[in-house]
């Protein structure tokens, strides 16, 4: 088995890093221009994926789905009508234009976008329970109010059900901040607080273009 690279902060390249991840959201646009670029999107959340292993199987159901649609929309991307799906804007174009949102043959570019904009929601909220100083409740019942409040939304009761069930296995905040390996002082928080505000960004950004569209109900 080959040796894991580690950067300067002790971090392989398996490890999820806060900052690498800001970095790469914070390519998917220009300083400028509100379209969000699939494949820095894609590129963006398969780092990101790399916070749901530190959160262990409670988040396997959500890590098997995110990688199934990053592949789906990478094959679109690379396909013959690959230009059309450079931007997440004009894919929606696209889609819309030649009713292919909604198609029985392969899951449409739209309707996958859908899942990964709905999951980004609930992990946006998961960090900010995490940042937060309020130690009043435990960690594992703030995640399930930001799942609730989120990506429950769009879940069936048995898996609702399974995953509050889960949630309870979850390790205190501070020992959740060692996993992430981040510290857990001013500089690591604004750190979170960082990647938090850049995730909403992208997430608005896609919520005001799907909601333009009615795309937000995609079945």
């Amino acid at each position: 088995m080959a040796a894991q690279v580690k950067d300067d902060h002790g971090k392989s390249d398996s490890d999820f890093n806060a900052e690498k991840v800001l970095k790469l959201f914070q390519g998917c646009k220009g300083e400028n221009d509100e379209a969000v670029s699939i494949e820095y999107y894609c590129d963006a959340y398969e780092e990101l994926c790399k916070l749901f292993k530190v959160f262990g199987t409670v988040f396997g159901f959500v890590t098997s789905d995110v990688v199934e649609k990053i592949g789906i929309l990478r094959d679109y991307h690379r396909s013959e009508v690959g230009e059309h799906f450079a931007t997440i804007q004009s894919m929606v174009r696209y889609e819309v234009d030649n009713n292919l949102t909604v198609q029985k043959k392969k899951a449409s570019g739209c309707r996958t976008l859908l899942r990964l904009h709905r999951a980004l929601e609930f992990i946006a909220e998961l960090m900010t329970k995490i940042q937060s100083p309020d130690r009043s409740q435990k960690f594992s019942e703030e995640a399930t109010k930001a799942y609730d409040d989120t990506l429950a939304k769009h879940h069936p009761w048995v898996i609702k059900k399974a995953v509050h069930v889960a949630m309870y296995m979850l390790p205190d905040r501070d020992s959740m901040l060692v996993k992430m390996k981040v510290e857990n002082s001013p500089k690591g928080m604004d750190k979170i607080d960082q990647l938090i505000r850049q995730l909403r960004v992208i997430y608005d950004i896609t919520q005001g273009l799907y909601s333009s569209h009615n795309l937000l109900d995609l079945p």
